[in-house]
């Protein structure tokens, strides 16, 4: 007799609350104190002078990603959503323009382009990688077309070889957003470091973290000057300065403060240490699930590195037959980590409920913009079967979590396959 699921009444396979994510040491404290002692919280003044590059600590931490990521320029922002608008900004994206993004991401991936008053495009994902499918990107460029953001998603690379390919053949910028794949390689370069421009998350949430923050890495002296004045009230700098810089950035108060450069300095010389941590705990939870042939481990593409912000797998539901929703349903009941991911970006009301009726586009959303974006069910299929059938994540392969969390999370998924009669009964109302 298999024992009962937590659902049903039974002792779930795990009670207790998961450990919180907590990478804050006694370096980040003594770094952080050291600030705080100065009494001087930023360093940034709004003048063309030298304070317009920020304070020591912010200084420190943009050196510091310039050589730990070998690229010519780092400018840290308060966040990285600011930072994706800089890399809009620095691209020169405005009205009426079109930005190609994947629908499956966070939302600022596409706010971002949004807020320059320019037009996400929506292109499909890769079926087994979840980042986007170069392959459909031809066919989405047109006249308007000025840049691509590609997300490097729950760790892994997008494959940036053929997105740079087509980008160079219509003269398009392609930013990486690289906020969950910090560390990690695509054919030996890190990623965020083979578009235009990456940017690198110090969202709380992340593997390192600062509480708020963002970091562009480029090579190009003149989208580092956009990004530097479009994250300080460039058009006050200006006055400043010669005028034939760059006068068309708009500024904004982007500014990294001393203490969140602080602490995001001991947190970025932890990183090599944390994310060997989660690609060992992911190595371990995919071997297990080997044995389990309704769960399919996370692909890794070929010559790239996974870091596991989060771990991905595939739901088949024809080996179980009953829902994702239920099986996600189930986990969670015994306790373990498991949910769903963002659903397609353009699902969001803002894509959905701005249209004009009476013109039957969307120019209340897009005045500049004579064309009628698609956001309709079914432009991206593959990112919409995944979201809406297949997709279970776990956080469990990260610090503190150890081999116990994994063993957990596997005999929670067999419990379930022992079981599965009675969740086919309650899920189809019979017995």
């Amino acid at each position: 007799m298999p024992e009962k699921l937590a659902m049903f009444g039974g002792e779930p396979v795990r009670r207790e609350p998961y450990p919180p994510y907590n990478t804050i040491g006694d370096e980040e404290k003594k770094m952080a104190m050291s600030v705080l002692d100065t009494g001087v919280l930023s360093g940034f003044v709004g003048r063309g002078n030298e304070q317009f590059y920020g304070g020591a600590k912010v200084r420190e931490l943009e050196a510091l990603f310039c050589t730990k990521y070998g690229s010519r320029y780092a400018i840290s922002f308060n966040s990285a959503t600011s930072a994706l608008h800089g890399t809009m900004i620095a691209a020169g994206i405005g009205p009426g323009d079109e930005v190609i993004v994947p629908p499956y991401s966070m939302s600022a991936t596409a706010a971002a382009v949004l807020m320059c008053h320019a037009v996400p495009v929506f292109i499909d994902i890769e079926p087994e990688m979840f980042c986007l499918d170069p392959s459909k990107l031809e066919a989405a460029v047109t006249e308007r077309t000025k840049a691509v953001i590609a997300v490097n998603l729950f760790g892994l690379s997008s494959d940036m070889d053929p997105v740079m390919d087509t980008a160079a053949r219509h003269g398009l910028i392609v930013v990486e957003d690289n906020a969950q794949a910090p560390g990690a390689k695509y054919k030996g370069r890190f990623t965020g470091r083979t578009g235009h421009m990456g940017v690198f998350s110090l969202n709380r949430h992340k593997t390192i973290q600062c509480g708020e923050g963002g970091v562009v890495l480029t090579d190009d002296s003149r989208f580092a000057e956009r990004l530097q004045l479009c994250r300080n009230h460039g058009e006050v700098v200006l006055l400043d300065w010669e005028t034939n810089r760059n006068a068309d950035v708009v500024g904004f108060n982007y500014r990294l403060s001393e203490l969140h450069a602080a602490v995001a300095i001991p947190q970025l010389n932890k990183l090599g240490t944390l994310n060997s941590g989660r690609i060992s705990l992911a190595g371990k939870l995919t071997a297990a699930l080997g044995e389990i042939d309704f769960i399919m481990p996370p692909a890794i593409r070929k010559e790239c590195t996974h870091v596991f912000y989060l771990y991905p797998m595939l739901y088949k539901s024809e080996k179980l037959g009953i829902t994702r929703d239920l099986l996600l349903k189930s986990l969670i009941a015994e306790g373990v980590h498991a949910s769903n991911y963002a659903a397609p970006i353009y699902r969001c009301p803002i894509y959905q409920e701005h249209q004009d009726p009476a013109a039957g586009n969307f120019k209340r959303l897009f005045p500049e913009y004579n064309c009628k974006p698609d956001y309709s069910p079914g432009i991206c299929p593959e990112a919409e079967l995944i979201h809406d059938t297949k997709m279970v994540v776990t956080n469990i392969c990260r610090y503190p979590h150890t081999e116990k969390e994994v063993e957990e999370f596997v005999k929670a998924l067999r419990k379930i396959q022992a079981n599965i009669d009675e969740l086919r009964k309650l899920e189809t109302g019979s017995g």
